[in-house]
């Protein structure tokens, strides 16, 4: 446990190093629309796109409690480069546990830097089975983050019988030079983070490179060499879901800290007081703001907490777990929202003028909160069904 400690201090420190150079940068990575070649650089060189990823390929074979506290760290300084280091390194997790030995070395085996991207959801793909393995006839995936960096992707797709029904939901890798990307990113927010559509036009993957998503997903994991590692036990959905919304929190730690540096100098009007530090309204606001934090920050980092505590004991975590864990990154979204009004309405109306950094982050903060899979409502919601005794409404939690 020491060594844990240890290495997780090592990357925490790096993350924080990086972070008035990613604040410096935020500008340019929204301008550009795509994270600046420096700070992919930088992350690479720190080693933290590859915390996750197995030591066997090169990675640090992290656990996701030292992940979490690297991407809330990254986001303070940047949204859109916590968002990409997010997804970027949880797919270097779901490849390692849910793909065979066989397409591991296909990918790492090069000795080239991998980057992953990519979307489980299609918007839509016609796969057809054809000798050893799958052709796409057509496939399109959006609000892909990462496709401007990455080399490989992770994909899903859907697979159907003779007849046209579904038979499985499946995942494949791919390399990215068989896609296009579709420069379509033009957003409210996350804007650096280039999260373009991807399509495919006949591409074939091979057998060793398509797995079943509803078996991964239930810890049936085809990474046979990689078993006797805990991290590669992880449950994978509500790892995924995790690394949404990390980014969040680390976007409102950062809003908070630029209210307190300014504080004490801000003026108040019509408040009975000269300086706005000195307005016992303020106060309470102010407290509020923080503890809603502190409290999403206790959830979120319990699920980081719950999902090691499961993969080191070499039991995959159960459905009502992993529904909790849903539940409590919810939760903790809406903790971040709530936290992050409080302060945009003290700090008054200057965010409104283009630059003011408040209002990069209440527009990146929208972006991710508004994510269907961190939606607080539909979280709770299949989280009071299991308190109820009943099943989830979204079965593949």
């Amino acid at each position: 446990m020491v060594k844990v400690a240890q290495e997780e201090s090592v990357f925490l420190e790096k993350a924080r190093e990086l972070v008035p150079k990613l604040w410096e940068r935020a500008p340019e990575t929204e301008k550009i629309r795509r994270i600046p070649e420096a700070t992919m650089k930088e992350l690479k060189e720190a080693g933290l796109i590859s915390m996750l990823r197995p030591k066997q390929y090169g990675g640090y074979e992290t656990n996701m409690r030292t992940y979490s506290d690297v991407i809330v760290e990254i986001s303070k300084g940047c949204a859109s480069t916590g968002w990409i280091l997010a997804l970027c390194s949880i797919r270097e997790l779901m490849v390692a546990e849910s793909f065979t030995e066989k397409a591991h070395q296909e990918i790492f085996g090069s000795g080239e830097d991998v980057i992953f991207a990519g979307v489980y959801e299609p918007r839509k793909c016609i796969a057809k089975k054809v000798d050893g393995g799958y052709l796409i006839e057509e496939g399109y995936w959006g609000f892909c983050s990462g496709s401007l960096h990455a080399n490989w992707g992770y994909f899903g797709m859907a697979i159907v019988d003779e007849e046209g029904k579904l038979v499985d939901q499946a995942l494949m890798t791919v390399p990215f030079d068989e896609m296009e990307i579709i420069d379509d990113w033009h957003t409210l927010g996350l804007r650096g983070t280039g999260s373009n559509s991807v399509k495919m036009h006949n591409v074939f993957i091979p057998e060793h490179r398509v797995v079943s998503f509803d078996e991964a997903l239930n810890g049936n994991f085809q990474s046979e060499h990689l078993r006797n590692i805990p991290l590669y036990n992880t449950a994978l959905f509500p790892a995924l879901i995790l690394s949404l919304g990390l980014p969040g929190l680390g976007l409102v730690k950062a809003a908070l800290s630029f209210f307190q540096e300014f504080l004490p100098n801000k003026r108040a009007a019509h408040i009975g007081v000269e300086y706005l530090k000195d307005s016992p309204s303020l106060h309470v606001q102010l407290a509020e703001a923080a503890l809603k934090i502190d409290s999403a920050e206790m959830h979120y980092f319990r699920v980081a907490d719950e999902l090691d505590k499961w993969a080191e004991s070499g039991e995959y975590m159960d459905r009502p777990a992993r529904v909790k864990a849903l539940g409590d990154i919810g939760f903790a979204n809406q903790l971040c929202k709530e936290a992050l009004d409080i302060l945009m309405l003290a700090s008054g109306s200057g965010f409104a003028y283009d630059g003011h950094p408040l209002q990069r982050i209440f527009r990146d903060f929208w972006t991710l909160y508004s994510h269907r899979s961190l939606s607080p409502s539909i979280t709770k919601e299949n989280y009071g069904r299991i308190l109820s005794g009943l099943q989830s409404n979204a079965m593949r939690y």
